[in-house]
């Protein structure tokens, strides 16, 4: 059971998704005042991850464009959240834009608008391009949070590398904290990927054993002037209780995108599920967006275990069995 892109996003829609963005910009704002926002959905959420390419990463499964072609990283994107139990998204304002336009065109073609009652979480900081010369200045280069405001979004999103061997990185804790502060005055929670990080011969290299996961996490949870309404996204390892102990804030699960088979992927995916009181969701990672078969299944599988229980075999099977 593949995934046939070009069909799911047709030639028309695409085209009018490309001619509403050149010439009629403002149906962006329309829609962002028309969505029907949800609050917290659900006790635990489930989010779809789509900011990579703004940072450079476009390499997947050993295809260096494997996350370039945009019709097709949308097609995905939108089969995702077409689930009512996947809970929001955290994306750069450009796949943001092209999101609310084609919720647009889904709604006028008589069919679901799949933003109402989805969280949708602004990414700030992009600009530490990865392989640059200035990657650990992480510098804020997406959505500000007045922005986020304006279009009633649902969250921030910032993401902290703390590398104790490289001085850029200072300037990064610096941003994080001028974020968590600018989240606080206009009332948004702030999601923030914690990642700690060394220089190696051929670049940076991420750390996940427990004490350089736990210190990341501390340090994140002090930045600005609050804790409360900061939720923080943990690098999953193999004693994930260790890490996760080191707050009482939320923490949303960052997963290996280890899997390939889809039931071993919801496998993946669910496996931190009680691990600590305070893991409150998941990332959907590429390994489930790029999946060689549906994406839709197996995010709706993943995000059902995680709101309600259940066995991985048996709620893909059912997911499948509702196409």
């Amino acid at each position: 059971m593949g995934f046939d892109y070009q069909s799911f996003l047709n030639d028309k829609i695409f085209e009018e998704l490309n001619k509403i963005k050149a010439f009629s910009p403002e149906v962006i704002e329309q829609e962002a005042a028309a969505r029907k926002k949800p609050g917290f959905p659900h006790d635990k959420l489930v989010f779809a991850a789509a900011d990579h390419n703004a940072r450079m990463i476009n390499e997947y499964k050993g295809n260096p464009i494997g996350l370039s072609n945009r019709r097709e990283y949308l097609s995905r994107l939108v089969r995702m959240l077409q689930s009512d139990q996947i809970d929001g998204i955290e994306a750069t304002p450009d796949i943001i834009e092209d999101l609310f336009i084609l919720n647009k065109l889904q709604r006028e073609r008589g069919e679901k608008a799949f933003l109402d009652g989805k969280m949708l979480v602004g990414t700030v900081n992009r600009g530490g391009l990865k392989n640059t010369v200035w990657e650990m200045d992480d510098m804020p280069s997406c959505y500000t949070v007045d922005r986020l405001v304006k279009l009633r979004m649902d969250g921030v999103k910032f993401m902290i590398r703390l590398n104790p061997m490289d001085e850029r990185s200072k300037y990064t804790v610096r941003y994080c904290a001028e974020a968590v502060n600018a989240a606080e005055s206009a009332g948004l929670p702030i999601f923030i990927e914690a990642l700690y990080v060394e220089t190696t011969e051929t670049g940076f290299t991420m750390k996940t054993d427990s004490e350089s996961l736990c210190k990341v996490v501390g340090v994140v949870g002090a930045l600005g002037c609050r804790a409360s309404g900061k939720w923080i996204e943990v690098p999953l390892n193999h004693e994930y209780a260790v890490p996760t102990a080191a707050t009482t804030c939320p923490v949303l699960v960052v997963p290996d995108e280890v899997k390939s088979e889809p039931i071993e992927v919801v496998e993946e995916y669910t496996k931190e599920i009680g691990i600590s009181s305070n893991i409150r969701g998941i990332l959907l990672g590429r390994n489930v967006m790029y999946n060689e078969s549906d994406p839709l299944p197996i995010a709706e599988a993943i995000a059902d275990i995680w709101h309600k229980g259940g066995n991985a075999e048996e709620n893909y099977k059912r997911c499948v069995e509702k196409l």
